[in-house]
């Protein structure tokens, strides 16, 4: 019965880490959207699918979690 909740903490520990990472993925994409580093160049107004997803928008994957998490819409 003692290992219950140490096996709670670690799979709740594991769901913080892969929700942060999700997190992390998604502002460095919008981040990338707005700063419009992932234009089309044969399209104008399109994105480019394959820089979306290997942009870094940013240096640090903890520089889009604070930001993610200080920056709220209202």
């Amino acid at each position: 019965m003692k290992q219950l909740p140490w096996t709670l903490c670690v799979l709740a520990l594991a769901l913080v880490a892969w929700l942060a990472l999700a997190v992390v993925n998604v502002e460095n994409q919008r981040n990338a959207l707005v700063t419009k580093a992932c234009v089309d160049p044969a399209f104008k107004n399109e994105v480019d699918a394959k820089c979306l997803a290997s942009v870094q928008s940013r240096e640090h994957w903890w520089q889009h979690l604070s930001y993610a998490m200080t920056h709220f819409r209202s």
